[in-house]
């Protein structure tokens, strides 16, 4: 099992040797939730910053990764599945319908992805267990089979989905 409901940032910042690299990408400052009239420029935005954090951790690490390996099935491309299955569940489960924010940690021996959202909170001990197909447990599929570990800013009132992936 990969995922992780007891391990916290400080944790897996010395697994993958932190070196104090950090990149805080905000989605947008907006406090209520996407609507019609604000969509167009969240999601154009939410798009920007995936293709982002996929450029940061290349131009680091080299691995290739690609937010097209989601749609072409490759599962071993576990930074594009990631971003996209949390990404998704912010846009459609998450109290505001967006993720506000992409963090990454960068450290010597791997990196964090962290997607944040504003707002109420999950249960993802509860989504994993009763395995919820109309929460944010869909993603929980491919949480439970990638080599990363994923863990939560709280498992109870889960506001961040994070992924260690160490090299």
């Amino acid at each position: 099992m990969v995922l992780h409901f007891t391990k916290k940032l400080p944790e897996a910042l010395k697994s993958i040797d932190y070196n104090d690299e950090y990149y805080h990408l905000p989605v947008s400052s907006l406090v209520g939730e996407r609507v019609y009239s604000n969509s167009d420029e969240i999601i154009a935005r939410y798009g920007e910053l995936k293709w982002r954090v996929v450029d940061v951790l290349n131009e680091k690490f080299d691995l290739g990764f690609d937010l097209h390996h989601w749609l072409q099935g490759k599962k071993s491309d576990e930074v594009a599945y990631f971003l996209n299955e949390v990404g998704s569940n912010a846009l459609n489960h998450s109290q505001f319908k967006f993720p506000c924010a992409f963090h990454v940690w960068m450290g010597r021996k791997g990196f964090i992805i962290g997607v944040e959202q504003k707002g109420k909170g999950f249960d993802a001990r509860k989504v994993d267990l009763l395995k919820l197909k109309t929460n944010e447990g869909k993603a929980f599929d491919f949480f439970r089979s990638c080599k990363s570990h994923v863990f939560f800013d709280d498992a109870s009132d889960a506001k961040m989905v994070m992924m260690e992936f160490v090299i």
